[in-house]
């Protein structure tokens, strides 16, 4: 596996793990909304800078490549 497939894993970790997690898959609340809605958001969002970050680690191999 190359490095630039590394950063986008965490966040789908996250995600697939979210019904199994005991302190997200409970009752209460954070920020006023439910656990499993702000945990699913906030990794949804990080998504982004992950793939932000493959993007730079992919063109940079691609440069050591002489690509």
């Amino acid at each position: 596996m190359r490095s630039y497939h590394l950063p986008p894993i965490l966040p789908v970790i996250a995600l697939v793990l979210m019904p199994f997690l005991p302190f997200v898959n409970s009752a209460g609340l954070w920020l006023g909304m439910p656990k499993m809605l702000v945990w699913g958001g906030f990794w949804c969002l990080m998504f982004t800078p992950a793939l932000l970050l493959s993007e730079r680690l992919l063109a940079r191999a691609g440069e050591e490549d002489g690509r």
